[in-house]
């Protein structure tokens, strides 16, 4: 009867602990979704400044080359802040401390770069879990390039 009731106590902790390690992985994959949502938008943010130069013939860049999208960290970030103040709070309000996070900008002027932060808490929190009590940070990034 105790080595029965020994292993129903370690067969219930360990189903905990893997529910509330699926629930964590599970959130990381919403916020990775949402990276990329927000990554694919901030790629259409154009810098005006820099498509529309003095001089340049109509269909080419600067350089002579074909035109592209050209995108700066100023204009990318306008476009992350701008999504995430506009979006559902069915996407955005499940996330605890969802905060934009470096290095979200453009690294090379086509490329739109997004990393998102935010704080999970394992729903069903255990003994085992409880250094993570206070929730668990997530970080997912995430790229798109402008065309």
């Amino acid at each position: 009867m105790l080595l029965t009731l020994g292993f129903a106590v370690l067969l219930l902790a360990l189903v905990l602990v893997v529910v509330s390690a699926s629930a964590v992985h599970i959130e990381r994959k919403r916020l990775l979704a949402l990276a990329d949502s927000v990554a694919a938008d901030a790629a259409d943010a154009v810098d005006l400044d820099a498509y529309y130069l003095a001089g340049a013939p109509a269909g080419k860049t600067h350089a002579g080359g074909p035109t592209t999208v050209p995108l700066s960290d100023a204009t990318v970030r306008a476009a992350v802040d701008g999504y995430l103040a506009s979006a559902p709070p069915a996407v955005v309000g499940e996330f605890s401390g969802l905060r934009v996070l470096a290095p979200t900008g453009s690294p090379d002027g086509v490329t739109a770069e997004v990393t998102l932060g935010a704080i999970v808490r394992p729903p069903l929190v255990p003994w085992v879990l409880a250094p993570w009590s206070e929730g668990i940070v997530l970080r997912a990034t995430s790229t798109a390039r402008a065309g």
